[in-house]
């Protein structure tokens, strides 16, 4: 190395942190963020550099440019040695950044070294004492004083200094994602074979519906993944094993995501380690249902906002997937597109609000002409009929409203003492509005929570999914924006302020959800929260946003030992049980007839024949919980699956409409005949009714065999269940 490299790059064994700020920069070229690029290449606090130079110091020419984006693409460009400098008035210079000799570019702190000229001693000094009330704005999501640049280089050293710490946090991290996705990747649950059955329906049948034939219902909440059905089913694979593989996608996605983010390390591995380390986000992931793509569509989406303000081209594409991911979709996409046009009001961020909402607005009035229903018909079992939503939104005050409201009132009371302290109105200052966006997410969530899914009948929340599913995008958008944790790093109260009081709402969502039924690691995350909570108040520090997040990620992140243990068993269950009920019809040759059963996923999904949901998921006629005799005989019942607690063959849970399904099939005039069926677990049977013209075709033969080889399976406990299919994943490749 010569010694003009040596003055410029220094110790070359020493650690170069700059591939992190250089690409960051390189995103505010592209967004052509001239405002950010100026306040970042300063020569001094407050002093604009009036040109840029990059100097190249092997003997190629210099190229000058007045715009430090044109300058900037040139530097990215130039070889080994070539310098950025920023140059200012009088002929005050700052050497900004180097490429070294492995084309990596370092950044030099504003020192005596990287300055030069007239001025340069009073610019030196300057660096060291601005005040935090001098800003250079090095991301769109922070501000840090002037002197933020050094600081970010020291605290990028301190992390390399400590490296080998760090590999070893992220290979456990890793070592915690294999074993979770290991044992949570066999999970799969019943109802989402309702949703894939659209894609087989249409590939084999032609109609976009659950049924081969008959009039068009909406069973499904997410159209994206109804969609997304047909490629297994046209190209001919599992349907179960490729959404598991969309998982696996899902779960990349939201890694290169938070790495690309390019946030502090620690505040990095923990926004991995709430996904990494949580047994309830692998068990959601693997499920085959939207939980977690909506849940992370949700959180970058308001991610956005709270960094940039406006959503842009790719927030705008995210809104809309938030808006089509499940029907409360449109409500957090709503506001969130609100709220970014709040902040920035410019024709193109208020020309793609309009896009989203208005193209939403189209399929939406599409998908109602089509099925015929204002909401999709699992809206109506859940809510228990069309009126219910409405009467809900008049009834949700006394549960948000103890949450809410005081932190309504105390925001109102804050924009009225900024306004008056400052004299400018908040809602017209875009940083103001940018803090609060964890509030805003926090408490429209609490409003579907409490107003909506707490009054549903919401019998699949399997790891308290609803809930979950807005609650998670809390954490990941608080530490969305780079929190430094050094005492030095100036505090923004009212962005602190605002991701506490998320947090504290999220929290008490997840100790009011179920009340009675907390489990350790909620009483362990509250104790975090309210730790985090306390250090907040008396240190007024920004840490305490990471213990707090830390704390939630930690309530909502492990769920009950004894359910995880019944999901680990559960899909082996399924198969001896409902899978095999299914094969069995499809295996037999029928007459015309229907098929009616309560658990209406992956039994008609294998059967083939037109079925009847007795839940009302997937029927209309079943969502008042009552069938007609007429219904039933107009759509030929030939085989009713009842379940029940005991294989009394006449035995039923008398839910839904399994009530008037049992009464129509033991009415002696019908010709039915029952028998004891498949064993799920202990106290859960599958016993039938099977009409007259589907008796004498084998099929209760094979019924019978299903029965006495799922008892064998089935009649154990949980964890004997899973432990003798620890690697048994044959039901994907079925």
């Amino acid at each position: 190395m010569s010694e003009a490299d040596q003055m410029v790059f220094g110790d070359p064994s020493a650690e170069k942190p700059g591939p992190r700020l250089a690409d960051e920069i390189g995103e505010w070229v592209e967004s052509r963020d001239t405002a950010r690029l100026v306040a970042f290449f300063a020569v001094a606090p407050g002093a604009e550099a009036k040109a840029f130079l990059v100097e190249d110091l092997r003997g190629n020419a210099d190229t000058m440019s007045s715009h430090p984006a044109a300058a900037w693409k040139v530097f990215r460009t130039a070889g080994p040695g070539a310098r950025f400098v920023s140059i200012g008035d009088a002929g005050l210079r700052r050497c900004v950044a180097a490429v070294g000799p492995d084309q990596e570019v370092q950044f030099l702190p504003p020192d005596a070294q990287s300055l030069s000229g007239p001025g340069a001693d009073d610019a030196v000094r300057e660096w060291r004492t601005a005040p935090p009330s001098a800003f250079v704005d090095t991301a769109p999501q922070e501000r840090v004083p002037a002197d933020g640049v050094l600081a970010r280089l020291t605290a990028d050293r301190a992390d390399d200094a400590n490296l080998h710490v760090w590999r070893i946090g992220y290979g456990l991290l890793g070592l915690s994602a294999l074993v979770l996705g290991f044992l949570f990747f066999r999970v799969t649950m019943d109802d989402s074979f309702i949703t894939w059955r659209y894609g087989k329906n249409l590939v084999e049948h032609g109609v976009w519906n659950w049924n081969p034939s008959g009039a068009p219902v909406e069973a499904y909440t997410n159209p994206l993944y109804a969609v997304l059905s047909i490629v297994p089913a046209l190209f001919g694979f599992s349907a179960e094993l490729f959404f598991k593989i969309v998982a696996i996608g899902i779960a990349a996605a939201y890694v290169f995501l938070v790495r690309r983010a390019r946030l502090p390390r620690g505040q990095e591995f923990v926004l991995l380690a709430v996904a990494a380390a949580s047994p309830i986000f692998f068990l959601q992931l693997f499920m085959g249902l939207e939980t977690v793509s909506f849940a992370l569509l949700v959180a970058w989406l308001f991610s956005i906002v709270y960094r940039r303000g406006a959503l842009g081209r790719g927030g705008y594409v995210i809104a809309a997937a938030v808006a089509l991911s499940r029907p409360e979709g449109i409500v957090l996409a709503a506001v969130a597109i609100g709220w970014s046009v709040l902040i920035d009001r410019s024709r193109a961020n208020r020309r793609g609000a309009a896009v989203v909402l208005g193209g939403w607005a189209v399929y939406w009035c599409a998908r109602w002409w089509y099925f015929g229903s204002f909401f999709p018909n699992t809206f109506y079992r859940k809510t228990g009929g069309d009126s219910a939503f409405f009467v809900d939104l008049l009834n949700v005050l006394p549960s948000v409203g103890p949450m809410v409201l005081p932190v309504m009132i105390g925001l109102a009371l804050g924009f009225g003492l900024y306004r008056r302290a400052t004299g400018r109105n908040p809602l017209a200052e875009p940083d103001v509005l940018r803090h609060v966006v964890p509030v805003v997410l926090a408490v429209t969530a609490l409003l579907i929570v409490f107003g909506v899914y707490k009054r549903s009948e919401l019998v699949m929340d399997t790891g308290n999914r609803f809930c979950w599913q807005l609650l998670f995008p809390v954490v990941v958008v608080v530490l969305s924006r780079p929190i430094r944790l050094d005492r030095s790093a100036p505090d923004s109260g009212v962005s602190r302020v605002s991701a506490l009081i998320a947090i504290c709402l999220a929290t008490a969502a997840v100790l009011l959800w179920q009340p009675g039924q907390l489990s350790s690691g909620v009483v362990a995350g509250t104790a975090v929260v309210v730790l985090g909570i306390v250090v907040g108040s008396v240190r007024k520090t920004a840490a305490s946003v990471l213990v707090c997040a830390i704390g939630l990620g930690t309530a909502i992140g492990f769920g009950n030992a004894t359910e995880l243990t019944q999901m680990l068993a559960y899909r082996y269950r399924l198969e001896a049980a409902h899978q095999a009920v299914g094969e069995a019809i499809a295996s037999t040759k029928l007459p015309g007839g229907a098929l009616a059963i309560g658990d209406a996923g992956i039994a008609p999904y294998e059967a083939g024949a037109p079925a009847i949901d007795i839940d009302g998921l997937a029927t209309k006629e079943a969502v008042s919980g009552v069938l007609s005799p007429a219904f039933l005989q107009a759509n030929d019942l030939q085989l009713a699956v009842l379940l029940s607690a005991t294989d009394d063959a006449g035995s039923a849970w008398r839910s839904g409409a399994a009530a008037s399904v049992q009464s129509y099939v033991s009415d002696p005039a019908r010709g039915f005949w029952s028998a004891p069926g498949a064993e799920f677990s202990p106290n859960y049977y599958l016993n039938y009714w099977i009409g007259p013209k589907w008796r004498g075709t084998g099929l209760q033969e094979k019924l019978g065999e299903v029965f006495m080889k799922s008892r064998a399976r089935n009649d154990k406990p949980d964890s004997e269940v899973f432990l003798e299919n620890l690697g048994n994943f044959s039901f994907l490749v079925k």
